[in-house]
This record gives C-alpha cells, structure tokens and sequence, in this order.
C-alpha cells in the first residue's frame, strides 16, 4: 500500500509541478521563448519561399494550386503577423516592467508566443505533405477559337439551322457536315459548337482535326487535354479505354467536332464515345469533302453546305476587296469565275484589293483561261483561283516561303522560327546582308501570305507566334511545287526506310517525314536524289548515320533532324554528314549527340541548331566557320567546357546558350569572358551565365541575359557590351557593393539603355531600385516596361526622392515578392499612367501604395492583387492619413478580397 501510495504521490507531483513551471516560464523566462519563436519564424519563413517557389512553378505550367496549399500560405501569413505583433507588445511590456508595472500582460504574451512556436512546427511539417500540390487547368476548347471572320449567308444558314436541330435531337448521335475543300465547313461548325456551349446545350465543345493519314495518338492527346483528362496508359488501345471511360461516364454532356476526315474513322481507336447502353450524353460530328464519308460512318443526319449564289459572293468579295468605279463590274465578273467557293473568292478580293481595271481585267482573263487539268473537276477552280493569289505574290521571297509551307503536314502549326531558319539555307534571303534584314523579310514574306488568304495567323501558347495553312492551299502549294520547282514530299504514315526507297524521291526537291511511330534505326548507304535541297526527318528512336553515304544527295542546303521523344535524348551519329559541303541549315534538336568535330567541315554553314542536345563539348574549329551567323545550344548539356571557343566566334549574329531545365553539364562562365574582344556583329542573344534557376523572362525578348552571381565591379568588357545592348536582364544574387540599380548598376555597366524588361532575385546589397538624390539621366527607369523584384532582403524603396513627373511612365506590370524591408512603393510624383498589372506579395512592412496624385494617374490599370501584406493600411493614403479609395474619384475600383484590414482592389476597364 505504500508503494501505491508513494507512486499517486509521485503522478500527483507531475500533474501539478510540471504544469506550475511552465506557468513561471511565461513569467521569467520570456528571453528564451522569444528566441525560441525567432528560430521557428525564421524556419517558417524559409519554408514558406520554398512553397512560393513551387506555387510559380506550377503557374508558369498553368497549374490551379490546391486549396490547402493556399489555406497553408494564408495561414503561415496571419501567424507570421501574429507573432512580429507580440514580439513587439513583449518589448513594450518590459520596459513597463521595469518600471514596475503589472506583470499579468507579459505573462499572457509569452504564453501566447509559445503556443504560435507550436503552430509553427505544425505548418512547417504540413509544408511537406501537400499532395496533391496543384491541378491540371483544362485549356479552352471551342471558346477558344475567334468569330470576327464569319459571315451568315442564306446558303450558309439552312446548314446552320439544320445542324443546330440535330445537335438538339436525341436521336442523332452523329452527326454528317460535308462540302467541298475551302467552302466554310469548319467556320460554320466553330460557331455552332459556340452557341451549343454559350446556351448550355454541351457542357464540353472539343474539336479535332483529323487529316488525310490520321495520327491516332494526337488526337487522343487532343481530346484528353481538352477534357483535363491525364493518359498514363503507354499504348494507343489503353489510352482509347480512358477515353471512352470519360466520354462515358454521363458527368458531362461532350460534343465532339473531327474535322477533316477523309476515310472512315473507327471510334473504338480513339476512344468510344457510345457505351452498349445508347449514346449517353456525347454526340459527335464529322467534318468532311466526302459525303460518302458520311454513309459509311452511320450519320443519323446528313448535312450538306452548298457554295454561296452569285450575290453571296459579290458580298464577301467586296467586304475583302471594297473595288469601287470602272473596275466594279469586272471584279463582279471574277468574284463570278471563282464559283461560290469563299476561300477562293476571299484569296481572289484580296488580290484586288487597291487595285484597278486594268488589273481586273488581267486576273479575270487569267481566271477563263489557265484551268488546271490535272486537278478534280469539282477543285479546278479553287486551284486556279489560288495559283492566281500565288502568282500574284509581289515577292520571290513571298513564294518561295508559301512552298516551303507545304513541307509540314496538313493543320501543322508552323513556328515561324522554323520558316526563317529553313529559308535562310534556302537561300531565302541572299540579298540581305544580315541576319536582322533576313528576318525582316521574312516576317514581310508572312504578311504577304496573310494578307492575300494564303497562310492564317496562329498564336501557339508552347510556341508563340505560328502560321497555319488551309488543306486545300496546302494541296494547290504542292501542285505548284511539283510543276515549277521540284516534287515536295511529305510522309505522315509510311516507315522513312520504306519511304526513302520510293523511285518519286530521286526527282524530290524537298522531302520531310513526320510519322511518329518511324523506326529509323540506319540511314541507308545509298541514297540518290540529286535535286534534294531539304531533308526534314522527325523520329524518336535513335538514328544511326555512320553507313550513309550522301555522295547522291551533296546538293541538300537545309538538313534537320528533330527528336520528338518527349524529353527522352537519344543516340544519333551524324559524323557522315560532314561530306555535305552546300549544307546551309543544320538542325539536331534533342540528341545525344557526343562528339559534333564535324561540323568544322561544313565550310558553307550558317545556321547551326543544337538546341536541347546533350554533346561533348563544341569543338575548336568552329570559329573559323565564315560563314556561321546563328549558334543555338538552348538548353543544352555540354559536357566539358566551351566558353573560350564561344568568345572566338566573332563572325556570329546570334546566339542562344542555356542550360536544360535540370542543370548539368557547363553553362557560360565570367572568367572565361576576361580579355575577350566584344561580339562586333551580334545583334540578337538570349545566353544564360553563372548559376542561376528558373528564368522569368526567358524567350521574350531580342537580347537577353539571365547572369547569376555576377560581380558587376569587375566584370569584362564584353559582359558589360551585351549588357548595355540587352531589352532584357535577369540579374541573381548581384554582387559588387552597389545599393542602388539606378544610377549605381546602371552607371557600372556604362549605361542600360536598350533594357525594358529586368528582373532582381535575391539581390540583397540593393536599398533602393532608383536613387533620385543623385544626379543622373535615368533613362533605364523611363524605359521599362516589365519590372520584377523578388526576395529583396534589404530593399527598402522603390525610389529615393525627389522624383519627378516621368518616372516609370513607361512601365506596364510591376511584380514585388518577398521584399521584407521594402517600407515605400512610389514617390509622390511618379506618373503610372501605362501600368496595368500591379503584383505585391509577402512584404510585411509595406504601409500604403499611392498618394491621392499618383492613384490619379492610374489610367490603365487591370489588376491589382496584394498578398501577405499585414502592415498594409492604405491603398491610397489620403493628406491626413486616412484611406479614401472610396473617393467618388476613384469609384471604378471593384473589391477583390481583404488582406487584414485593408480591401483590396482592381481597376476595371469601362
């Protein structure tokens, strides 16, 4: 019994003294709990940069970030201002202690901090268990696509009507749209399929194109991206099984447009969208020229789209062409021959347009009398009317450029990227005595397309700025092709072995192979094709070059061969391409490629394209390549290191050197750039030097630089050449004692005058982003138009004043993040009159934003977001400290959300 007793005593004790020394803790041991909570703030600090940086990257992949992971950050922001609060009141409190006062607060305050200190541990362990991270973000579907082109016609609108009465029938399942090549089909069923998801007929409009030699696999990746579906399944028949799952399941109500079909398509291979229990809540319609395409697929309603009447076309012609006088009734005359077709009349109008009777009188007797006959009887004048836009091109260029199109498969979108550097070992441009002219040719060649219905313009979102060609201008481009300058082959379904066997390559001028399934695994050893100028090959299997023999191909000018291995480098062995001594245009992209000495022998080369290849190293020899204007190693992973031979390259106008996105191998380096001369012809760079992350701004701009960890008071010469010539510069970690960018940065390059995009990432010696005391011409801070400040540990101002009226006047976005210090946003005079998007994250000492005179110059404002900004008090701060965006001044911003006490606001457009 004693025992017993003396153990409750002892758990007695516990209970009683251990909860005891913890009260007296909050009393005498405040020191130590403060330290304590420091630790964890600084902890929860550093995690909470790690998540932010996660939170960017999965955004620039156009993630939506998952709920926990901003209820996470949302509270990592309120605990962080809970505790600098406390802290603070602590401090206050003893002083008062020492003077006697009552003890009760400072006992409740380290107890309140020591609870925050548990908090924290808990948000940082949860820190590492978010998953999922981020979602998917389903892209657009048929919202996507513009309407400013389409006109209604009574021909065009009995198709119309009939297909939106089918899309409403239950009994029509799939659904028929046929017509010939050019004449709306596919205007038409985009603006049905935008009614159909705008009146909530279909939750889901996806539209496809489907093509000659259908492409299974991209499709389905078609379909599985616009529905936000992730295929994992390796083969075509698994992912077809995921597919018709989703298509299936009755959550969503889907219509799917297949454009272009040519043959009968199976369903079941792209994944099925009829279950054995009906068509569930999916309708498919076809596009196509064939209406036997139409019976064999089973269509429950068979729509035709006829060719618009005599008036129709007059009406679209003249909305193109707007011919006025004594050519009027002539141009009637040839909107007449191009037989209600409206690609036809459109490129017809377009060919007018300004002109007179002389020159209507001139396309309408070519019209009547230069008829194809070895064209289908129903598309000999569609033929004719393009052959007549393409003879009407002004430019050498213009039509070369247009039969260079043809060499991509049909609805391929064409990077112009790629136009420009195949056309300049074409020849394109000879006459230009720079790269920079060339492209300017190139770039007007385009227009020229564009404007006269040749070509459309595209924008890419992976790719940027694109062209696309309609299949039946693509059709009438190869007929050019192969009667004026040489049989263009394009192969989308046949192996490339069994392809290159065929006797019509021997007499090609250009041939390209785009079937992804190729299994090219040696380049044949004999290959005789005297006439070939252009070799495109895109494969993903390793190709083996080393028993070629080009000794039948030496006149090939434009050689590219592109892995489409998803990231995956593979082996190719090009040495044997060294014999191709009028080779102009080499592209190895995503290869691992070793050793490339032998490019050294291609004395003619201009373009030399190694981007996202892994090699050896680039090889000494390469300087003295005359000819060479354009070294592309993007994200490549060299080996060993090659700056030195890259300084020697003077003769270039343009280079790109970046590492892949998983840094390996040597990048540029600053000491390898001392006593180098500068680039004497260099007009265009994007070059990645240092270590350095994620880039921001990468691929935006004519000149770029990302330098990481640059000593800017003793870098060379040449660093300080690009400099002054860049539009735009990613600076990390900046070294070398300045507390300004401007004027101290900008003074120690020798002047930024080009810049309109920078970016300063953990620049911590900076104070301030424009020092005004000092007297300088700031003319970098007058030119900037995109501005980013991120992790700024003691930036503290923007500007330090005075400022004056055209500071940032140029500026058009502005990103601050994680500038803790930062206290002052703008100077009192600043003019913002161009800014439209304004970023502010997690800078807990900033107080106001505008004064009543700059929020007065926000004219253009868009979007205004501030998050983690718990000191903030003002928006516009007014002359007595009060805030007054209530001001019928300012009566067009709209409440976003609250940040503390303060509402946050956006400017909308009205």
């Amino acid at each position: 019994m004693d025992e017993v007793g003396i153990s409750i005593a002892a758990k007695l004790a516990e209970y009683l003294v251990d909860p005891t020394l913890r009260q007296l803790q909050y009393l005498f041991c405040g020191g130590k709990i403060t330290r304590n909570v420091e630790t964890k703030k600084e902890e929860l600090i550093l995690k909470q940069g790690r998540v932010q940086e996660r939170v960017e990257e999965a955004i620039k992949r156009t993630e939506r970030i998952d709920d926990e992971v901003n209820k996470w950050k949302n509270e990592v922001v309120r605990l962080i201002a809970d505790v600098e609060n406390l802290v603070q009141e602590l401090k206050a409190n003893n002083g008062c202690f020492q003077r006697w006062c009552l003890i009760g607060r400072r006992y409740h305050l380290c107890k309140a901090l020591a609870k925050t200190a548990q908090q924290m541990t808990e948000l940082n362990t949860k820190s590492d268990q978010f998953e999922p991270f981020s979602h998917h973000v389903v892209v657009p579907d048929i919202e996507y696509h513009s309407s400013k082109d389409f006109m209604f016609f009574k021909s065009t609108e009995m198709a119309h009507d009939q297909l939106w009465e089918a899309l409403q029938d239950d009994d029509s399942s799939i659904i028929g749209l046929w017509g010939m090549g050019g004449s709306g089909k596919t205007t038409l069923i985009k603006e049905v399929g935008k009614k159909a998801k705008e009146s909530g007929l279909f939750d889901r409009v996806i539209i496809t194109t489907v093509s000659q030699t259908p492409n299974i696999r991209k499709i389905q990746g078609e379909l599985a991206d616009l529905m936000g579906l992730e295929l994992k399944e390796e083969t075509e028949v698994g992912r077809a099984r995921r597919i018709a799952m989703k298509l299936q399941s009755r959550d969503e109500r889907i219509l799917i447009i297949l454009d272009d079909v040519w043959a009968t398509l199976n369903l079941e291979d792209i994944g099925n969208p009829f279950g054995d229990d009906g068509p569930g809540n999916c309708k498919v319609v076809l596009i196509t020229r064939r209406q036997e395409v139409c019976t064999l697929m089973d269509c429950q309603k068979i729509i035709p789209l006829g060719l618009l009447t005599e008036d129709e076309a007059w009406d679209l012609f003249q909305t193109h062409a707007k011919v006025d006088g004594s050519a009027r009734e002539v141009a009637k005359a040839v909107a007449v021959e191009c037989k209600g077709l409206p690609i036809a009349i459109v490129a017809m109008a377009k060919c007018l347009k300004g002109k007179g009777l002389d020159e209507a009188n001139v396309v309408l007797h070519r019209l009547r009398h230069s008829k194809p006959v070895d064209v289908d009887k129903g598309g000999s004048d569609a033929f004719t009317c393009l052959k007549l836009s393409y003879d009407y091109l002004r430019t050498v260029e213009a039509k070369l450029l247009f039969l260079m199109c043809a060499m991509f498969p049909e609805d391929h979108e064409i990077i112009i990227e790629d136009l420009f550097r195949y056309g300049v070992g074409l020849g394109l441009c000879e006459d230009a005595d720079s790269f920079e002219i060339a492209r300017s040719q190139v770039i007007t060649a385009i227009n020229v397309l564009i404007d006269s219905s040749l070509l459309m313009f595209f924008v890419n979102f992976k790719n940027g700025k694109c062209v696309k060609m309609h299949d039946m201008v693509r059709d009438v481009a190869l007929w050019i092709a192969s009667k004026e300058h040489g049989t263009i082959m394009v192969n989308c379904a046949r192996q490339f072995n069994e392809f290159l066997e065929d006797e019509v390559v021997k007499d090609c001028y250009a041939v390209s192979s785009w079937n992804e399934n190729t299994k090219l695994l040696q380049f044949p050893s004999q290959f005789d094709a005297p006439k070939l100028e252009v070799l495109l090959l895109n494969s993903s299997d390793p190709l083996d070059l080393t028993l070629a023999s080009f000794e039948g191909v030496k006149g090939l000018k434009v050689v590219a061969v592109i892995n489409n291995g998803y990231g995956c480098q593979t082996k190719l062995v090009p040495q044997s391409i060294q014999w191709l001594s009028n080779l102009r245009t080499l592209r190895l992209q995503g290869w691992h490629l070793g050793d490339i000495s032998f490019v050294v022998s291609l004395k003619r080369l201009e373009i030399l394209d190694l981007k996202g290849s892994k090699l050896k190293t680039v090889p000494n020899g390469i300087e003295k390549l005359n000819f060479m204007k354009l070294l592309d190693l993007s994200q490549c992973t060299v080996e060993e290191c090659f700056c030195k031979v890259i300084g020697r390259c003077l003769q270039l106008e343009e280079l790109y050197v970046s590492r892949d996105l998983q840094p390996s191998g040597y990048t540029i380096c600053y000491a390898c750039f001392v006593g180098v001369p500068t680039y004497p012809k260099l007009r265009r760079y994007s070059l990645e030097m240092g270590q350095y992350g994620r880039p921001v701004f990468w691929n935006k701009g004519l000149r770029e630089l990302l330098l990481g960890e640059l000593n800017i008071s003793i870098s060379s010469a040449i660093i300080k050449d690009l400099a002054q010539r860049a539009t735009t510069i990613e600076f990390y970690k900046l070294q070398g004692g300045c507390k300004s960018f401007s004027p101290d940065v900008v003074q120690a390059v020798g002047g930024l005058n080009e810049l309109t995009k920078l970016c300063l990432r953990r620049c911590s010696e900076i104070e301030c982003f424009t020092d005004q005391t000092i007297p300088h011409e700031d003319i970098l801070v007058l030119r900037l138009v995109e501005l980013v400040l991120e992790y700024m540990d003691n930036l503290k101002q923007l500007c330090h004043s005075p400022s004056n009226l055209t500071l940032f006047l140029n500026l058009e976005s502005l990103y601050v993040e994680s500038c803790r210090q930062l206290v002052n946003m703008f100077p009192a005079n600043c003019n913002l009159g161009n800014l439209k998007f304004l970023n502010i994250v997690n800078c807990p000492m900033l107080t106001s934003l505008f004064s009543i005179s700059v929020a007065c110059t926000l004219l253009c404002l868009e979007k205004l977001t501030i998050k983690g900004c718990h000191e903030l008090k003002h928006i516009i701060e007014g002359e007595d400290g009060a805030d007054i965006w209530e001001d019928p001044r300012f009566s067009k911003w709209e409440i976003l959300s609250r940040c503390s006490s303060v509402e946050i606001c956006v400017w909308q457009k009205w």
